[in-house]
């Protein structure tokens, strides 16, 4: 079984697109497939409509934070509820369409790695905003150097594990870098990784939650860690 885990913070206008935007495309895949979504105490509407898709849908599951506990945490929870074999991560925004989870499958079947990495950077036309295009192109790049070059994508969430690996790492990270330490642990520990092109737009609602100065500041803690061999 296939499991997508979706965290999400102050997401409600997104949430409410699920029924048409998320469910039908899981449902193409052609597999059994849950989806788990994690509140990270969210101060909108969002756990009402968390709450109301696993009441609705007996495939969709819901997990609560009280309070704001950062993507990391969110994201612990997520692969601990998580029942399926392969755990899919994707974004409660969408910006990675639910529709190329197909794309990390197949490369998967295609290699048998153990994380298959969705990289916008492969991708000939990449969108967004260049304030944040540009500081993830040169963390990635620094992040290759340290670790494995072959591997484009450290930062971005749109992931597919072996559930057996992801759920018994120790990671630390609780902001947006949890993502390039999962990377990582992979990387470092000898599992098999790989990625596939995965196009990324624009929101159609609401704002990102990445401050990219903190958000700096915690991948160059993160990367002396790697650096000094301390993951």
């Amino acid at each position: 079984m296939l499991s997508v885990l979706i965290p999400c913070l102050n997401e409600e206008d997104n949430l409410r697109r699920f029924p048409q935007a998320l469910f039908p495309a899981l449902k193409s895949l052609g597999r059994d497939f849950e989806v788990v979504l994690v509140d990270d105490g969210s101060s909108d509407g969002s756990w009402r409509e968390i709450s109301r898709l696993s009441e609705k849908l007996s495939n969709a599951r819901a997990e609560r934070h009280p309070r704001n506990l950062g993507l990391g945490a969110a994201l612990a929870t997520g692969f601990s509820a998580c029942q399926g074999d392969w755990i899919a991560v994707l974004d409660a925004d969408l910006t990675f369409p639910p529709e190329a989870i197909s794309g990390l499958l197949a490369r998967q079947r295609e290699t048998g790695a153990d994380m298959i990495s969705g990289s916008p950077f492969l991708c000939p036309a990449p969108r967004g905003s260049w304030r944040r295009r540009i500081p993830s192109r040169i963390l990635n790049a620094l992040y290759g150097a340290l670790l494995d070059p072959r591997l484009t994508s450290y930062t971005p969430i749109f992931r597919l594990y072996r559930a057996q690996i992801v759920k018994t790492l120790r990671l630390k990270s609780r902001g947006f870098e949890i993502n390039a330490e999962i990377a990582a642990v992979f990387a470092r520990g000898g599992f098999e990784i790989a990625e596939t092109p995965a196009a990324i737009s624009v929101r159609v609602y609401g704002r990102s939650k990445l401050n990219v100065l903190r958000e700096l500041g915690r991948h160059a803690r993160l990367m002396a860690r790697i650096l000094f061999r301390r993951l």
